[in-house]
């Protein structure tokens, strides 16, 4: 053969040195893998982030329209408060105009009262005239009697309907 060896130092030098080279080939592939590793966590990783970044941007979208919802809850309480105040200051008109009706009332019945008093009072002042008319009237007399009792009669028929 060309290639023969006769130092015995050579083989063992070229076997070291084919080990050391099975060595690096085996570092180098140790350190690809690695390095993949690495390439693959790296990329968990950014998928990771954008997926965070995905979910923080739903959240603040939803914290916007929790947001806006809560600004316009708001204005709806502050328009239904006016709305309450509104009908409560109806509500105590209405309550003063129906004291003040019931006051007119009072003041009515009592004038009635006082009013159906004098119509009695004038009723029997009247009968007692014509009484004393008819006992020891003249002519002339009996006529203003039939005109007062007319008068009465009608009042009191009013009064009775």
């Amino acid at each position: 053969t060309k290639f023969e060896i006769t130092d015995p130092v050579v083989p063992k030098q070229w076997y070291q040195r084919r080990v050391r080279g099975n060595s690096a080939k085996n570092k180098v592939s140790q350190l690809e893998i690695r390095i993949r590793q690495l390439e693959n966590d790296c990329a968990a990783e950014a998928k990771g982030r954008a997926d965070a970044q995905h979910a923080l941007k739903n959240l603040d979208r939803v914290i916007k329209e929790k947001e806006f919802n809560a600004e316009e809850d708001m204005k709806t309480v502050q328009r239904l408060q006016g709305q309450i105040d509104f009908q409560n200051n109806k509500m105590k008109a209405l309550r003063r105009n129906i004291d003040d009706g019931e006051a007119q009332i009072a003041v009515m019945q009592n004038k009635l009262r006082k009013a159906i008093g004098d119509v009695e009072e004038a009723e029997e002042r009247a009968a007692m005239l014509e009484t004393q008319l008819v006992r020891g009237g003249s002519g002339g007399g009996s006529r203003v009697t039939k005109i007062t009792t007319r008068r009465v009669a009608i009042d009191v028929k009013k009064d009775e309907m």
